[in-house]
């Protein structure tokens, strides 16, 4: 089956009247998602999966907690030629495809937007989402997890400019060896810099349990060690083009 590019839209009843959700049975539509932007909540279960970073916006300089499920662009390791998930937990983000929330900076707020591109949108079978003007009882179910899953963002949000306030955050680099003859240098990754832990101060300490954030930060840095488990499935993959991989921190970064 061919996918087409995503293309999202704010959701209403005058553009969208007519369109339906199919129930997917596999995964093949992510195959070449290579990340996943995640929530706090989630951080535990995705972690004992794969490894678990900050990806750096260039324009707006905002951080997003993210999944890494490949090693390069458009590489989704986690799904196998049947387009069957290979791991024990999927993203809540994948679980409300093809829904997802966009930010607006004019207004500082998030709103409902829709794939239509999705391969999970029909006109002629699926579940309605509007009936006549009015929101279908499954879009209304719908909106509610999706405005759920905006307010654990606003907390990730909270979470993440605390790390980055006291300096918690250390950019790294991955070396790809055996890609091509030159080394693959992937930048632009964050995790935790656990050397600034000495320099927190004891009310930092006290507030970061009172938020449960601690449980959140250990877990992002023991799926640092999921890299490895990229490479072995990619090599196992792949076995005409083993790769070996790096990490190199830069423990200067703001």
């Amino acid at each position: 089956m061919t996918y087409q590019k995503e293309n999202f839209q704010p959701l209403n009843s005058t553009d969208h009247a007519n369109l339906r959700v199919k129930n997917i049975s596999d995964c093949g539509h992510l195959k070449n998602c290579n990340n996943s932007v995640i929530i706090a909540e989630e951080i535990t279960d995705i972690a004992a999966n794969c490894p678990v970073v900050l990806l750096k916006d260039e324009e707006s300089g905002r951080f997003q907690l993210s999944a890494l499920f490949g090693l390069t662009p458009s590489e989704n390791l986690f799904i196998n030629e049947s387009g069957q998930w290979l791991g024990t937990y999927i993203p809540v983000n994948f679980n409300i495809k093809p829904f997802s929330t966009s930010f607006d900076d004019s207004n500082n707020e998030k709103s409902l937007v829709i794939d239509v591109n999705s391969p999970a949108i029909s006109t002629e079978s699926g579940v309605k989402l509007f009936e006549g003007n009015a929101e279908s009882s499954y879009l209304i179910k719908m909106r509610q997890q999706v405005e759920m899953i905006i307010d654990a963002t606003v907390q990730t949000e909270k979470l993440i400019q605390e790390l980055v306030n006291r300096n918690l955050l250390c950019e790294f680099k991955l070396i790809i060896e055996g890609l091509t003859e030159q080394p693959e240098i992937i930048e632009g990754l964050y995790t935790i810099n656990a050397d600034e832990f000495p320099y927190l101060t004891s009310d930092d300490v006290f507030q970061f349990h009172q938020m449960n954030y601690w449980g959140v930060i250990y877990a992002m840095q023991n799926s640092m060690k999921q890299f490895k488990k990229l490479v072995q499935i990619r090599n196992a993959r792949y076995q005409d083009s083993k790769i070996k991989l790096t990490i190199h921190m830069d423990k200067e970064s703001d």
